[in-house]
Order: C-alpha cells, then sequence, then structure tokens
C-alpha cells in the first residue's frame, strides 16, 4: 500500500515529501519532490515522444475557449479545467516543490490553490436560488415536452408554472423500449449472477444485429472501450454472421487509458478453455490509446484502402459503438465522426449508450445553435463563446443527477416518511428533481440525434430504451443507420 501522504521532510530536496496525484493519471500517486522526473521518464501515462499521425489536438472540441491557444495556465487555467481541457505540459511546471504550481490547472492540486482563487471557486460552486433553478429549468423542460409530443407549439405552456410541467414528464416512457439479445452473449448470461452488463451488451449487439450491421465489410470502433469487453462479443457476432469473410473485420478500442486488466480475447469468461476462434480474434482487435477529443479517425492507417475500380484511395465504412461514454465523450465522439465523414468516410451505423449527464460540458457539446434555444445566450452567434450560456449550462449539467439519485433513507415514523421532505435548494420535491433531471438529460440527448441527422445525415436517428430501467439507470441508447453507400 502506498500512502497518500507522509509529513516527512526530504532532506535533499528540502520540500515537505508529499504524494501527489500524477497529472498524467490522477489513479496513482507520486512524492511531489520526485514528480518532475516521473513525468519525463517514468510514467507510463506519459504522452510519446512521437505522437500517432492519428493525433490532432483538440480537433473534436466543438468550441474553444477565447484565448485557448495563447493565455497562460495562471490566466486561465481554471476555465480549461472545468471543460476538461487542462492537460499535463511543461507549462504547468514551474518549480519542483512550489507547492502552488498545479493550483489552477487541475483539480486534483485545488487544496494548494491561492485563497482568492479558493474562494472564487467556492463562490461559484453556491446553489442556486429558487427565482434561478426556476428561470432554468422552465424553458429546457418546455423544449423537452415539445419534442417529445407532450405539448403543441401553440399551447400557452410559458404560462404554466415549473411544477405543472414537471407534472406532464413521463420517465423512460417518451421513446420506444426494445430490449434485444444475442447468442454472442449466451455464455456469459449463463455464468454470471450480476446480469446487468451481460444484458446491456447482448442488447446493444442485438440492436447492431437487428441493423443489419454486423457485416465483415465495416470497421467496428468502440470508443471509451475500457477493458473491451463488449468489442469481443460484437466481433464474435461478426464471426458467427460472416464465417467466411469475417477475417477482413477489423475492430478498434479506442480509450485514453491504459488497462491492465484487459478483457481476455482469447479466452473464454471464467478461464474457460482457449479457442481458434478467440485466439484469431485477438489478431484483428487493435488497441488505440488516444483521448477522444484529440482523434482524427481518418487518419487511421487501418481505415485507409484502395478502390478496386478506380485505385483511388478510399476509406473504409465504419460502425460506432459504445456501451459507456460518459457525458462530454458521447459529444467528442459525434464530432470524430462529423470529421471523418467530412474527410469522405462513410458512417454506417451508430450505436452508444448515453450516459453521465453530468459530466457534459458546454465546449465540448455538439449542437450550441440547440442549446440556445433553450438556455440563453448573450452571443449573436450560436458558434460563438458564451460565458453567460456557459454558466448556465455546468448548472443544467449537475441537475440531471436528480434523475437516477435515489431519495434520502426514511426510518420509521420519520417526518419524511408522513410526506414531509427535507428543504431542498431548488424548492423542488424529491419526486419533481427526478421529473427535472430526466427533463435536462433527455433534452441534451435530443440536441445529439438532431446533430447527428443534420450533420451526420443520418435520418433514422433515434433515441431507444435498450434495457429496462431496473437494469440500469441509465438505460437510453443513439441509433442511427446509413446503409445506402
Amino acid at each position: 500500500m502506498v500512502g497518500k501522504q507522509s509529513n516527512l521532510l526530504d532532506a535533499n530536496a528540502n520540500v515537505p515529501n508529499t504524494r501527489v496525484p500524477c497529472p498524467y493519471d490522477p489513479s496513482h500517486s507520486v512524492d511531489l519532490h520526485k514528480l518532475k522526473r516521473h513525468m519525463a521518464a517514468l510514467c507510463n501515462a506519459r504522452p510519446p515522444e512521437i505522437w500517432p499521425t492519428y493525433t490532432a489536438p483538440d480537433c473534436n472540441v466543438a468550441l474553444l475557449p477565447p484565448g485557448y491557444t495563447h493565455d497562460s495556465f495562471e490566466e486561465a487555467g481554471a476555465l480549461w479545467k472545468e471543460e476538461g481541457l487542462g492537460k499535463a505540459d511543461p507549462r504547468l511546471m514551474l518549480k519542483p516543490g512550489d507547492l502552488t504550481y498545479m493550483s489552477a490547472t487541475s483539480r486534483v492540486f485545488s487544496d494548494w490553490a491561492p485563497p482568492e482563487a479558493s474562494t472564487s471557486q467556492k463562490h461559484e460552486k453556491q446553489p442556486l436560488d429558487r427565482q434561478s433553478v426556476e428561470r432554468l429549468l422552465k424553458p429546457v423542460v418546455l423544449s423537452y415536452l415539445r419534442s417529445v409530443e407532450e405539448l403543441s407549439a401553440e399551447s400557452d405552456a410559458e404560462q404554466c408554472s415549473l411544477s405543472e410541467l414537471l407534472i406532464r414528464v413521463r420517465c423512460s416512457e417518451e421513446f420506444p423500449t426494445d430490449v434485444r439479445s444475442h447468442s454472442a452473449l449466451d455464455h456469459k448470461r449463463l455464468i454470471k449472477a450480476n446480469q446487468k452488463h451481460a444484458q446491456q451488451q447482448a442488447s446493444i449487439v442485438g440492436h447492431l444485429e437487428k441493423r443489419g450491421l454486423l457485416d465483415s465489410k465495416y470497421a467496428f470502433i468502440e470508443f471509451g472501450s475500457g477493458k473491451g469487453e463488449l468489442s469481443v462479443y460484437v466481433h464474435a457476432a461478426v464471426v458467427a454472421a460472416n464465417p467466411d469473410t469475417a477475417p477482413d473485420s477489423r475492430v478498434y478500442l479506442v480509450d485514453r487509458k491504459v488497462f491492465r486488466q484487459k478483457f481476455k480475447v482469447d479466452q473464454q469468461d471464467n478461464g474457460a478453455r482457449k479457442t481458434q476462434d478467440h485466439q484469431d480474434s485477438s489478431q484483428q482487435l487493435e488497441r488505440i490509446n488516444i483521448d477522444i477529443r484529440d482523434f482524427d479517425l481518418a487518419s487511421l492507417e487501418g481505415l485507409r484502402a484502395t478502390d478496386p475500380l478506380t485505385g483511388n484511395p478510399v476509406l473504409r465504412p465504419i460502425i460506432a459503438y459504445s456501451k459507456h461514454l460518459c457525458g462530454g465523450a458521447t459529444d467528442l465522439t459525434l464530432k470524430c465522426l462529423e470529421r471523418y465523414q467530412q474527410a469522405g468516410g462513410h458512417i454506417a451505423g451508430v450505436a452508444i449508450a448515453l450516459c453521465c449527464h453530468h459530466a457534459c460540458r458546454y465546449s465540448m457539446y455538439v449542437d450550441h445553435e440547440y442549446l440556445s434555444t433553450a438556455v440563453a445566450s448573450h452571443s449573436t452567434e450560436s458558434r460563438q463563446w458564451s460565458h453567460d450560456q456557459r454558466s448556465d449550462f455546468r448548472h443544467l449539467a449537475s441537475m440531471t443527477g436528480w434523475a437516477i439519485n435515489l431519495p434520502p433513507p426514511v426510518s420509521p415514523g420519520s417526518a419524511f416518511e408522513k410526506d414531509s421532505e427535507p428543504a431542498h435548494y431548488s424548492g423542488l420535491s424529491y419526486a419533481q428533481r427526478v421529473c427535472a433531471g430526466h427533463a435536462v438529460k433527455r433534452f441534451l440527448d435530443i440536441g445529439r440525434v438532431r446533430f447527428v441527422r443534420r450533420q451526420l445525415g443520418m435520418d433514422d436517428a433515434e433515441l431507444v430504451y435498450y434495457t429496462l430501467r431496473t437494469t440500469s439507470p441509465e438505460n437510453l441508447a443513439l441509433f442511427a443507420t446509413d446503409l445506402k453507400h
């Protein structure tokens, strides 16, 4: 076990021997006075000396903050951190042992921020008053209800209170429910006591099959792949559907983290004996370690091919999918697909399970024009940064957590049990907060569907409840196909 902190002094460095999270990968820590050497030569998560050809920094960020290319960390570091844009960078290394050197760059060092910076950050996190909550939520809930046809555009709903609008929110009922399965997951479902992940994976693979996307002529890209378990089953399904052409299929697993305990692509669940099929699959799955925000998909060598008729270089048609693509990562993926299409590539299918809306970021959200229809902006152009709109977006994103939070524990005979809830800063009851959070989540997802239809030209893009809420509260997925090419 590695201690988190030590009060011992290092005689040579003359600085506290404090352990701090690594800026490249906060999942591990290092002595502060050894941090510079660790980042330069020892950390396995450090950037490569030579970047792969498919790296294009920040290419998939929809809207970069003003001054992002030339401001210093001291001037704009807090903003970059909040937007998920703060990277480990030589500029953050001021002086070895200087306890303020990361204060404006990464949340893991925020305890060492100068007092004035800490005070400012704490002020921004103060909860809104009830009037501000209604001002923010009402236009968003109205937009959501009209999108799912719970309200007509001509109705006088603007005169309704927020509480009256929330009564009309139908959680997990406004979009079709289609829970599917696939034989590729049969073995796992037999041996796993916890069926949650198996059911989700089986439904995603089943939806790919339903839409005719399990074809070896496509390259399969899993964004936010983690250990790669879903891709193993997708590949198994492709092999089963295309036994003669399966060796031509390729699967790419994209994730910014390096996982030690990768899902074994060459063996069955529970350590069963290896099979030839699974040994072959390990040669057709390739890991791409990169942040999606920097991923230029069209520059990936494996996706380049030659047209047999014309001899011209072409890009392979792809299927993009994911089971756990948190918040802003979904938006980065959609922008990545847009860039691939603009480069001449064809996107035959999209299957993305949507989750973690609290992690959405204003700079990454794909459709700021749509956002401006319900979230006030003082900018005259939808493609221009608005600090006021960004502030409202951050509050709305935090409210999405209400949709899946459990109510406070109830003890027999308590006041809460007698329909008297503790006061909440929003002025909303627990049930109202669940509906409000749900409406904000679906508002953001509807904007993503609009982007896929308009920018990617996939007119059949839809939102589907692909698994039951009892299986997972994050049970909505975005599906789209374009098989015309």
